[in-house]
């Protein structure tokens, strides 16, 4: 499997609808990039993002929000107030996947 970099992805609204199963292994590439530390790609989806799991500081957070909103076209930051869907990667795959449905796309959202 050819691996695109996410910065050079087409916008989310311009992919077909994925399941929550795709979007964590995205996340954990954009993961990956945004942390340049590969061995995100193996983090597990229950994992806490912050803290003793993955372990992101607020830069790291706030690219990795950055990259979600360029790349599925759903601002974390402004649509989840207290940003409980940042607890682990499960959690922020069923935000964006929960998002885009109530936007009546099926997978991904059209950009804010």
């Amino acid at each position: 499997m050819v691996r695109r970099d996410p910065r050079s992805a087409s916008p989310g609204w311009l992919r077909p609808a994925v399941g929550c199963g795709v979007i964590l292994d995205e996340l954990r590439q954009l993961l990956a990039d945004v942390t340049r530390r590969p061995e995100m790609r193996a983090v597990p989806a229950d994992a806490p993002l912050f803290g003793s799991g993955v372990g992101l500081d607020s830069l790291a957070g706030t690219l990795l929000l950055r990259e979600i909103t360029h790349r599925y076209g759903v601002d974390v930051a402004a649509e989840d107030i207290n940003l409980d869907a940042l607890a682990s990667l499960a959690t922020l795959a069923d935000f964006i996947e929960g998002r885009s449905r109530q936007r009546g796309h099926g997978g991904l959202g059209e950009p804010s």
